[in-house]
């Protein structure tokens, strides 16, 4: 249960973790990617029972695929997270795991080593008694979460039969079934470049931006309001990016915003940015504004919805209630691989230790307490799940 220095195992394995940076390389110079998380986790499980995948992405950025296989191939449960972590920022001894009281700081401590740490433990423990196990128990340790979830897209290529999912994310130990997803797209706007001692003869596309912002602050928001997921909450949406112009002298030719739309479970990402493109349209023409607009989508990302009678809910609730964990089930407003896991008719909940509030923050930190439970409890699951004879 604990090693000598009196730690629970899965938070060595996390210290280890932290001390491989892993920044996606979406994030610029100087990010290292998955490469060296994926080599650490490989060695852990050589000369084990476990079955060692690796499933190239990218180019140096393969998912770890660690199987155990107990004769229950179809009541197989999957444990799922990502290797990757977003930028380190300005935060201070980011790859360094350093200790305060219940919490332990560093780059993806939180976002979401320590969900990762916890499962690959379970494992491990998991691998000394097979015979005691009713499923077959499958990681896939993933690239590319923060940026566009390649690697999940991948796994799923594989087409693997799974009866039941844990995705790991920050979730407090809260047994999450419902999350947001997202349409991110951008808006442009295009004008007439002039001189700027000569404005008419000109035609701004930042003031036209003006309007198409006026729309997402006086119409959009307000009715995305009014609506309402009982565990979620409203949809939202939100200006993230603006540029416009070449320089101070000249007329404005090109606009663009980038926008994060919110979706809660009951609409789709593409109806969303559909709609969007309608309403504003419908909001141009009524108001006899002159706008000339263009759109482009970025990313799609679907909203999950678990229904709450599914095995793998039924079984987290009485794990977490043996182990005097809360069993209640919750909403999250963020997004998580589960969404496209369960797109794939694959029934699946977030859990794992730690906030959201302290994931990609400037001092992000995990509670020693929780990695520990959530390592319990990924074991405890993986030894009870099974599906109904």
């Amino acid at each position: 249960m604990t090693e000598q220095d009196g730690k629970h195992p899965a938070l060595k394995i996390l210290e280890d973790l932290v001390s491989i940076q892993s920044v996606n390389p979406h994030y610029g110079n100087g990010a290292c990617g998955e490469g060296e998380v994926a080599d650490y986790i490989e060695r852990r499980f050589q000369g084990t029972n476990v079955r060692v995948t690796r499933q190239p992405v990218f180019p140096g950025r393969d998912n770890l695929l660690i199987e155990l296989r107990t004769g229950h191939p179809e009541s197989t449960l999957l444990f799922e997270t990502h290797m990757d972590t977003v930028s380190i920022g300005s935060m201070a001894d980011a790859v360094t795991p350093i200790y305060r009281g219940d919490r332990l700081y560093a780059r993806g401590a939180c976002d979401a080593k320590g969900s990762l740490a916890g499962m690959i433990w379970a494992i491990e423990e998991c691998a000394k008694h097979p015979e005691r196990l009713m499923s077959d128990i499958v990681l896939c340790a993933a690239v590319d979460e923060e940026h566009e979830y390649r690697g999940l897209r991948v796994f799923m290529d594989r087409n693997m039969p799974v009866a039941g999912a844990v995705v790991g994310e920050p979730t407090e130990l809260g047994i999450v079934v419902a999350h947001k997803g997202c349409a991110r797209f951008a808006v442009e706007t295009l004008g007439k470049a002039a001189h700027s001692s000569m404005p008419e003869e000109g035609d701004s596309a930042v003031y036209q931006m003006v309007h198409v912002l006026q729309f997402i602050k006086h119409v959009m928001e307000p009715e995305l309001a009014k609506q309402r997921h009982p565990l979620c909450g409203s949809p939202t949406i939100v200006a993230g990016t603006i540029a416009g112009g070449t320089q101070v002298n000249i007329v404005p030719e090109h606009c663009s915003i980038e926008l994060d739309r919110r979706i809660i479970p009951g609409e789709l990402p593409e109806d969303a940015i559909a709609d969007f493109e309608r309403r504003l349209q419908e909001y141009i023409d009524s108001e006899g504004l002159h706008v000339n607009i263009s759109f482009r989508e970025l990313l799609l990302d679907w909203a999950l919805e678990t229904p709450q009678d599914s095995e793998i809910v039924a079984h987290a609730q009485k794990v977490a209630q043996a182990l005097e964990l809360r069993t209640d089930l919750l909403g999250v407003t963020y997004g998580s691989d589960a969404s496209k896991l369960q797109r794939k008719g694959i029934p699946t909940i977030v859990y794992g230790p730690g906030s959201i509030a302290q994931a990609h923050s400037k001092e992000e930190w995990v509670s020693v307490h929780e990695v520990e439970r959530a390592a319990q409890f990924y074991y405890q699951l993986a030894l009870s799940f099974h599906l109904p004879r």
